[in-house]
């Protein structure tokens, strides 16, 4: 007798459903397209859907997209989901909060919605691993925005968003270039990390690179180093950067001592994925510079690395509950 299908379905924020295929990054989207073939290869359908489309009274989404045959097709009828991925933005998270309580009451959403509003804002990453992070500072106005400009110790300062991915939203530069811009407020300040030679003993000399470690319930999955665009000083794939995988066996050795002290705060969360972002000082001196619980897909995609690929999506559906 044929095992009865398992349905996931991976949430975002806006309604795509006037395109022709969704997902506008093509890295994303051949990852994405990849996942649903391996999930129908054990009998789970794999759909993409809006949490618009949900329908709380019923507790299905009532449209999805799925990539059936080599195509992407919008498929029209009620799903009902055994797990739902969570990848809308981290500036949502308050407003979709309760809807996200109430639809895991019925299906394992992942991540938890409690873990999200925990640690998605960069102003609660600091608060909670400060120890191991550059120099911050909040603004919530021009007054304060120039006092905590003055008060950075480096002559260059990054500028951020409280929220948000990609690098979107992040100024790098002088401190009388960071005070010609307009910003919308609350914001954060943060001394610039200068290392032009990235991972001690990985990167090449003049790469400017940073290290990403992805982790599923609190394990290191994969790492890997993200390589500026020349000229560039943004290691975000979205800014046009590039990958290369690191081994776990090549992470520095203080890095893996600062990684376990931050996973160890995150553990009252049984379950969990995320990413930890790290860059080095001149002297190779490791700074943690911010988390990420969405860590996008098209990084694993970039790397053309089918075992990895294979290794991140059994890791995965590792959530689906065994009845």
């Amino acid at each position: 007798m044929e095992k009865e299908s398992k349905d996931i379905v991976v949430i975002y924020a806006g309604d795509d459903w006037y395109k022709e295929i969704p997902i506008a990054y093509e890295q994303t989207r051949k990852a994405f397209e990849r996942w649903h073939v391996m999930a129908l290869e054990r009998n789970i359908q794999m759909y993409r859907a809006s949490i618009e489309w949900y329908d709380l009274k019923k507790n299905v989404f009532t449209k999805a997209w799925a990539f059936r045959d080599g195509e992407w097709k919008k498929i029209e009828k009620d799903i009902l989901p055994t797990l739902i991925y969570d990848k809308t933005p981290g500036s949502s998270e308050h407003v979709l909060f309760d809807l996200k309580i109430a639809m895991s009451k019925n299906a394992v959403m992942f991540n938890s919605p409690l873990f999200r509003m925990m640690v998605d804002n960069k102003l609660s990453q600091y608060a909670l691993f400060s120890d191991h992070m550059p120099q911050t500072l909040v603004a919530l106005n021009r007054d304060e925005l120039e006092k905590a400009v003055e008060e950075i110790s480096t002559s260059k300062v990054v500028a951020k968003p409280l929220q948000g991915s990609g690098g979107f939203g992040i100024i790098i530069g002088e401190k009388e270039e960071i005070l010609k811009n307009d910003f919308i407020y609350p914001m954060l300040l943060q001394a610039f990390i200068k290392n032009d030679n990235g991972i001690p003993g990985f990167s090449d000399e003049g790469e400017l690179a940073d290290l990403r470690i992805t982790y599923i319930n609190h394990r290191p999955l994969y790492a890997l180093s993200r390589i500026a665009e020349k000229g560039s000083l943004f290691t975000n794939m979205h800014q046009g950067a590039t990958s290369k995988r690191v081994t776990l066996e090549r992470i520095p050795a203080d890095v893996l001592i600062m990684a376990e002290k931050i996973v160890e705060k995150l553990k009252m969360f049984s379950r969990a994925q995320y990413s930890l972002d790290f860059f080095f000082a001149e002297g190779g001196k490791p700074y943690f510079i911010e988390m990420n619980t969405v860590p996008g897909l098209c990084l694993i995609e970039a790397l053309n690395d089918p075992e990895l690929q294979q290794h991140d999506f059994e890791a995965f559906i590792e959530m689906l509950p065994a009845k």
